[in-house]
């Protein structure tokens, strides 16, 4: 989506700055993730150091591919996305992470 979209969001919302709840969604959205990430790590599946910081950290890089063509984009898009999906699994060889920088407007801790 990240690769195709290429200021789609950004564009809508200026434009019609009242049309949705952008920060209620985007607030929703946020706390609904940090809900699967907490059961990823209940499970044993994700990190013990993630933070919700980290997946706005990657969706902020991804958005920073670029490609000569529109299937580069997406083709490096998809690998990005996969890298950034083995990063965050658990594993007992992960080292620490540094600590976490604060990305999105307040948001729930995972």
């Amino acid at each position: 989506m990240h690769a195709h979209d290429r200021g789609f969001t950004d564009a809508f919302m200026t434009a019609f700055p009242d049309a949705m709840d952008f920060a209620g969604d985007r607030e929703r959205a946020l706390r609904s993730i940090a809900e699967l990430a907490r059961r990823a790590k209940d499970a044993g599946l994700l990190r013990r150091d993630f933070v919700l910081d980290d997946l706005v950290l990657v969706l902020m890089a991804n958005r920073g591919v670029h490609a000569a063509s529109a299937a580069g984009r997406v083709a490096a898009s998809r690998r990005f996305a996969a890298l950034a999906i083995e990063a965050f699994r658990a594993s007992p060889d992960h080292a620490p992470l540094p600590p976490a920088t604060r990305l999105a407007p307040a948001p729930p801790r995972a």
